[in-house]
């Protein structure tokens, strides 16, 4: 479907990234502005694996091919991660670009963002955003148009992992970087705006008498997609289960839901992430409030698994399985 290879991937960060918005432009890092002069201690500053492998990895998504670790291919990482243009090899986004030319031509437009522009590939990027039957009509195209304009357009091999809200309303719910303490309370304000489709909560919103997330249990909210959802909160203290967790888990993804969930990592044993999706491997796609960044939801989806972490809250004798789901009434 898409016809960039990394070096043209690399290109489009350098050169074109005015026609990214912040809906679509999951591929780069954020900018560091730090004072080191280390690529790895930069990364670790933003929260990415700063190890060897993952430089090399890196490298090669910004078109550095036989990384050695060299100094002069870690100043060239850090060059580019100083100007927010180095490619983020593990970062996904479930929309194309946004497009910001004049063509009022869905075809044109998708050509100049290096997809496929044929009939095919329309009707299946039409597929994948819910408009069955494509037979190329200009109600049609000018949807399909209007919707890569917004940087919503959903990308096919990511439709199978999102849909309703989740889907619908990444591109255009704002990011929310916790506090120190705060990622459960941010993880939760960002999970309702998702459902809502609207930027309504902030972090401060989930947190009563110094509580976080106390009175959320049982709320109801009327979704963007005109249902009302009932708010399921097993708390911090929840031992559950890892099968629990997961079911719940495949439960929102499923239905296009998000869903906060407990996780831990090798950096920390009690932190909660926002799930909103899989990718085509499978993976659970999610949005992390420890990272740093702004934008919309969308430029700060990764791979969980990317991002190392595992379900549960690890700094108990017995892990613990909490999670915020949203059922239908």
């Amino acid at each position: 479907m898409l016809k960039r290879s990394a070096a043209l991937a690399a290109a489009l960060c350098l050169a074109l990234s005015t026609l990214v918005s912040a809906a679509g432009a999951a591929s780069c890092f954020p900018r560091y502005t730090g004072a080191s002069g280390s690529i790895a201690v930069a990364l670790d500053a933003l929260g990415a694996d700063p190890s060897y492998a993952s430089r090399a990895e890196i490298a090669a998504a910004n078109g550095i091919g036989g990384y050695r670790g060299t100094a002069a291919q870690n100043t060239r990482l850090l060059e580019l991660l100083r100007q927010g243009k180095l490619i983020d090899p593990a970062a996904v986004s479930p929309y194309f670009p946004a497009y910001t030319g004049a063509s009022p031509s869905i075809a044109a437009a998708l050509d100049a963002l290096g997809i496929d522009s044929s009939y095919a590939g329309r009707a299946e990027i039409a597929a994948a955003n819910g408009m069955g039957g494509y037979r190329g009509t200009a109600a049609q195209n000018t949807r399909l148009l209007e919707l890569l304009k917004q940087g919503r357009l959903i990308r096919p091999d990511s439709a199978a992992s999102v849909g309703g809200p989740a889907a619908a309303n990444l591109g255009q719910v704002s990011f929310l970087r916790q506090d120190r303490d705060t990622c459960k309370a941010t993880s939760a304000a960002m999970a309702v705006n998702l459902l809502l489709g609207v930027d309504r909560y902030a972090t401060r919103d989930m947190i009563h008498s110094g509580v976080l997330c106390r009175s959320l249990e049982g709320d109801r909210f009327t979704a963007s997609d005109g249902k009302v959802y009932r708010t399921i909160y097993k708390t911090d203290g929840y031992v559950g289960s890892q099968r629990e967790l997961k079911a719940a888990v495949d439960a929102a993804v499923d239905s296009g839901l998000p869903i906060v969930a407990a996780v831990n990592s090798a950096v920390s044993r009690h932190h909660w992430i926002v799930i909103v999706g899989r990718d085509s491997q499978g993976n659970y796609l999610a949005v992390d409030p420890a990272r740093n960044g702004s934008g919309t939801m969308a430029s700060q989806v990764k791979s969980m698994s990317a991002m190392g972490y595992s379900f549960g809250l690890a700094d108990y004798a017995q892990p613990h399985y909490g999670y915020i789901s949203f059922q239908p009434v």
